[in-house]
């Protein structure tokens, strides 16, 4: 009663019982489908599209062997397809159906066909040509709610300009569209796929696991590419000292500053950053980099609005209900990396942390903070890359080549597992954090002391930094900055009036 013909994803097996079944999101999918009878599920390469696809089949035909119902299951790739073949023969060729037979003969009102399709970005806009067949199927199904086929497309954006600009052959509304969003690991996700992927999970505690799942889930944004990429790098590791491997609390170092082997190298932030997933970055001129600046950090990101649909389309942004933010905290990592790579630096060595933030203090563009921060009428976290930005440069600017200046931000994404800015230099490793308004002042010292989350980095020196607007430094203004900064003598408080 319940077939399944086509093909299977690439790189995943259904037999094997580490390959994760993504439950909750086929049954959102599935119950979507039932609403609109047509899918799109679109996001960049390194999403786990083709997989999801699998999984999707599987799911479909489990659902309909467990409720007794009848269903034809076909799945295919357009990848594959040669250049003079028809789309009725390659179909023919993929799934041995005769595609008139399935279209026509196998929906009936008891039994529903199912069509799956991936790389669909190939299909689109090719309405007069390969591909007629299939777009009047789809916009049959859409106009026949009777009529028993349902089609999900899974469709990659794709690098290059001339993507952002196709749309499918049909309308799609968002209710329609699953995106990158959509497709991220959940955190309960990213700690089944550690739990069965990871060769060190088995070293771990139920107290350490937690803090490595959410750490790589603060690292990654959930990116499914880029979780799968930093157990593959820290498989590798484990690989290699087997006999030995590195303890739990050197795991999640090893994830909290970037680093695999040697302390603070960076090579875990480079092995990310050399995957398409974030390399796409170094596709945009540096033009647009201005441009994708002003979007990100300023209050109108709109007003650059064709960077900005470039951008959500390559998976470099993501946008949340009122704003955008980069689609993981290595994306903004590797965005500031290429803002500033191009900055002069200093020649002397700051011989210590105060000394440094002296130096950054003096050389910040204070015209761009205060712009930002001081606008009243902005949410509190509007604003923060801006600011957070603009020190970044300047700690650039004020620190020499030796000097490496890592940016994880985590404030940015409400992460709290990552210090916003770490500064690396033989045996110093210097930690900075930023916050705004005295926000969470009081947990932010935390953070730093005994036990708390920046304890394991091992930390040389570190301070906090804290930007308020105020109408004027009055005796009351000055109380309140005198009793906050008894709190901790690492913490420093800069004041900007809103004139």
């Amino acid at each position: 009663d319940v077939v399944w013909y086509g093909s299977v994803g690439e790189d995943i097996h259904l037999n094997d019982e580490r390959t994760l079944a993504r439950s909750a999101l086929t049954a959102d999918i599935i119950d979507r489908l039932d609403e609109t009878h047509v899918v799109l599920v679109q996001s960049p390469p390194m999403t786990g599209k083709t997989s999801l696809a699998t999984l999707l089949c599987q799911a479909l035909v489990n659902k309909h062997k467990e409720e007794k119902k009848k269903a034809v299951v076909c799945s295919f790739s357009v990848a594959g397809m040669f250049e003079n073949e028809t789309f009725e023969g390659f179909f023919k060729n993929r799934c041995k159906l005769d595609w008139v037979h399935a279209k026509g003969a196998l929906p009936t009102r008891d039994r529903a066909v199912y069509l799956i399709l991936d790389e669909a970005q190939l299909v689109y806009n090719d309405l007069a040509s390969t591909f007629i067949a299939f777009w009047e199927l789809v916009k049959l199904v859409q106009i026949d709610a009777a009529y028993q086929v349902r089609i999900v497309m899974f469709a990659d954006y794709g690098f290059n300009v001339e993507h952002t600009r196709h749309g499918t052959s049909i309308g799609c509304d968002d209710r329609m569209v699953f995106g990158i969003n959509e497709l991220n690991f959940r955190p309960a996700e990213v700690f089944e796929y550690i739990t069965k992927w990871f060769k060190g999970a088995k070293g771990l505690s139920s107290s350490a696991m937690k803090t490595f799942c959410t750490t790589v889930q603060e690292l990654t944004g959930g990116h499914v590419g880029l979780c799968t990429s930093v157990i593959d790098a820290l498989n590798k590791v484990y690989e290699k000292n087997w006999s030995d491997p590195p303890s739990a609390k050197t795991w999640i170092r090893m994830l909290q500053g970037g680093w695999l082997y040697e302390p603070d190298n960076g090579a875990l932030f480079e092995a990310l950053a050399q995957t398409r997933a974030v390399k796409v970055l170094e596709t945009l001129r540096v033009e647009d980099l201005d441009r994708l600046e002003r979007a990100v950090c300023g209050v109108n990101p709109w007003s650059n609005g064709d960077i900005v649909e470039q951008c959500l389309h390559n998976g470099i942004l993501v946008r949340s209900e009122w704003q955008l933010n980069f689609s993981s905290p290595v994306m903004w990592r590797y965005f500031v990396k290429l803002r500033v790579g191009r900055m002069p630096r200093a020649l002397d060595v700051p011989k210590s942390l105060p000394e440094m933030i002296a130096r950054v203090m003096e050389a910040m563009n204070y015209t761009n903070v205060r712009q930002e921060l001081c606008r009243t009428f902005l949410p509190n976290d509007i604003g923060i890359p801006a600011w957070q930005l603009e020190f970044y440069k300047a700690v650039y600017r004020c620190t020499p080549s030796s000097f490496v200046t890592s940016a994880d931000v985590g404030a940015l994404f409400g992460a709290s597992g990552f210090i916003d800015f770490t500064i690396a230099s033989g045996g110093l490793l210097w930690g900075i954090e930023l916050l705004r308004e005295a926000s969470n002042l009081a947990e932010s010292i935390e953070r730093f002391s005994p036990g708390g989350r920046y304890s394991s980095l091992g930390l040389t020196e570190f301070c906090l930094v804290d930007f308020r607007c105020v109408a004027s430094i009055d005796g009351d203004e000055m109380k309140r900055i005198a009793a906050d900064m008894r709190l901790s003598k690492n913490l420093s408080v800069v004041c900007m009036t809103h004139e």
